[in-house]
C-alpha cells in the first residue's frame, strides 16, 4: 500500500531494531542531501505523484540508501512503546533559471529550511506511523517566489492473522506549483494547493494466492492567485475529488517470484459543474495491467508490468483517451557499494489549457548510488520525461541529470552537496527552458 517500506519497517521485530533506527534516522538527511532522490523528484515531480495502493508482492533487499550503519545512525527518542525522530536541515541554493524562461533568465539563491519529526511503534503486531513536516524557501531577491510548504500523515496497520491484515493512511499536504509546471497560470506568486488524502486496503493470503482490495480518496482544493497585470486568476474551477478503488491478485509462482493482475478505477469529479471556459471536466477511467514482481538473491528485484488505460470525458468535446500504460521499479546491486535503480511510470495528468482534457505522462529514470566509504555516499542520476497532450498538438520532452555526495559525519550531523539540470523542449512557442540547481545542506537530526 502506501509507504511500503515504512510498512516493512513497523512490521519488523525487536532482533530488526538496528535496521529500523537506520532506515528512519537517516531517512531525512538522505532527502536533503542524496542527488539520486532529488533526480527522483524531478523524474516524477510532486504534481505528478499518484499513491500507491498496493503492497509489495516480494520483499526489497538492502542498498546503499537502506543500509544500516550503526556508527552514524540516528538513534531517535525511545518513548515507552514509539519511537521519535526529528530532523532539520538547512539549505542554501543557487537557481539559474527561477521562473522556467524561454529567454531572459533570472537566477537567484533561496535558503530552505525543512523541519520534519516522524513517530513509529515499537510493536511486534499492529503498527502505527505519524509524520509531520515542512519546506520553506525564502529567496535572497525574488522574494515573490518564497514557499511554505508543509505536511501530516497518519497511517495504521492492523495483523488480523498471520494471513490478513489491513491499513489505512490519511494526510493533508500544502504544496505550491512549481515554476515550469505545465499548469503554472504564470500568476504573480505561485500557486499554492492543498491536498487531503485517505486510503485503506485489506489483504488475504490463500496459500499461494494473495487478494488485496482497497483504494484512495484524494482532494484538491486550489487557491487564487494574483495576476501579473493586477487583478485575481479565479482558480476554484479546479477544486476536484479523486476515487481510486482497485482491486489486485497476486500468485508466487515460486519463492522470489510472483504474477500479479491489478484493475484501478480513476474517477475525478470537480466542484464546479462547468470551468471558466464552460467545460465539463469530469472524468472516469480505469487501468488494466498485469505484472511480475521478482527478487533474484538480493542482487535485482523490484517489479514490472504493462496493461492498457482508458479515460472517458463527460465534455463531448474532449476525446477519450485509450492507450497503453507501463510502469517498472528495478534495483540492481552490481557490488554490496552500488545500487543502481530504475523506474519507469505512465499518468493522466489534469491540465489548465482550455482546449486540452489533459496530457499522457510517460518517463524513465536511473539512479545511482555508490558508497566511497562508510559515511561518503556519492549519487548520480538521469531521467526523460514525454507529455503529450490531448486536443492540441503540444509535445513536451523534459530532460534531468544530477549528481551529489552526502557526507554523514556522526549521528546528529550530515552534509550534502548536489548539482542538477533540467531541460524542457517543447514543440509550444515560449515554452523551453534549460535550469541549473546547485545546493549546500546540512542536517541535524536525533
Amino acid at each position: 500500500m502506501w509507504g511500503s517500506r515504512s510498512d516493512r519497517i513497523l512490521r519488523a521485530r525487536a532482533g530488526l531494531r538496528p535496521r529500523l533506527l537506520a532506515v528512519v534516522g537517516m531517512g531525512a538527511g538522505f532527502a536533503c542531501a542524496l542527488a539520486a532522490q532529488a533526480s527522483a523528484q524531478e523524474f516524477a515531480p510532486e504534481y505528478l505523484y499518484s499513491p500507491e495502493i498496493f503492497g509489495e508482492d516480494i520483499p526489497r533487499g538492502e542498498t546503499v540508501r537502506n543500509r544500516p550503519r550503526p556508527e552514524v545512525d540516528a538513534l531517535g527518542l525511545h518513548l515507552g512503546g514509539f519511537y521519535l525522530f526529528p530532523s532539520v536541515t538547512n539549505g542554501i541554493s543557487y537557481n539559474d533559471n527561477v521562473f522556467a524562461a524561454d529567454n531572459d533568465a533570472t537566477s537567484d539563491f533561496i535558503y530552505t529550511l525543512e523541519p520534519q519529526i516522524a513517530v513509529r511503534s515499537d510493536w511486534n503486531r499492529h503498527a502505527i506511523g505519524l509524520a509531520a513536516g515542512g519546506r520553506f524557501g525564502f529567496y535572497f531577491d525574488e522574494t515573490g517566489e518564497n514557499y511554505q510548504d508543509a505536511f501530516a500523515t497518519a497511517s495504521g496497520k492492523l495483523d488480523i492473522s498471520s494471513s490478513s491484515l489491513m491499513r489505512s493512511t490519511l494526510g493533508i499536504r500544502r504544496e505550491h506549483e512549481e515554476r515550469g509546471d505545465p499548469n503554472d497560470v504564470a500568476g504573480a506568486e505561485p500557486t499554492v494547493f492543498y491536498n487531503f488524502s485517505g486510503g485503506l486496503e485489506g489483504s488475504h493470503r490463500f496459500n499461494r494466492v494473495t487478494i488485496s482490495a482497497g483504494g484512495d480518496v484524494r482532494r484538491y482544493d486550489y487557491e487564487d492567485v494574483d495576476a501579473q497585470g493586477g487583478g485575481t486568476i479565479d482558480q476554484d474551477d479546479r477544486d476536484r475529488m479523486q476515487y481510486r478503488p482497485g482491486v489486485k491478485v497476486a500468485y508466487e509462482l515460486i519463492p522470489g517470484y510472483a504474477a500479479f493482475v491489478r484493475a484501478e478505477g480513476d474517477i475525478r469529479r470537480y466542484d464546479e459543474s462547468v470551468d471558466n471556459e464552460g467545460a465539463n471536466r469530469d472524468s472516469q477511467g480505469y487501468d488494466v495491467v498485469g505484472g511480475a514482481a521478482l527478487d533474484l538473491t538480493g542482487l535485482l528485484f523490484g517489479d514490472v508490468f504493462a496493461g492498457v488505460r482508458q479515460r472517458y470525458f463527460e465534455d463531448s468535446r474532449f476525446e477519450t483517451i485509450t492507450g497503453p500504460v507501463v510502469g517498472a521499479t528495478l534495483t540492481w546491486i552490481p557490488t554490496g557499494l552500488t545500487t543502481v535503480t530504475l523506474k519507469a511510470d505512465s499518468e493522466v495528468i489534469e491540465s489548465t489549457d482550455i482546449n486540452s482534457s489533459g496530457y499522457s505522462s510517460t518517463g524513465v529514470g536511473i539512479t545511482v548510488d555508490h558508497e566511497l566509504l562508510r559515511n561518503l555516499i556519492l549519487s548520480g542520476g538521469g531521467g526523460f520525461r514525454y507529455d503529450d497532450f490531448e486536443g492540441i498538438s503540444r509535445t513536451d520532452k523534459f530532460f534531468t541529470l544530477s549528481a551529489g555526495a552526502s557526507y554523514l559525519m556522526n549521528r546528529y550531523l550530515s552534509l550534502g552537496a548536489r548539482y542538477s539540470y533540467s531541460n524542457r523542449n517543447s514543440n509550444e512557442a515560449g515554452a523551453d527552458y534549460d535550469r541549473n540547481l546547485i545546493s549546500l545542506l546540512l542536517t541535524a537530526k536525533l
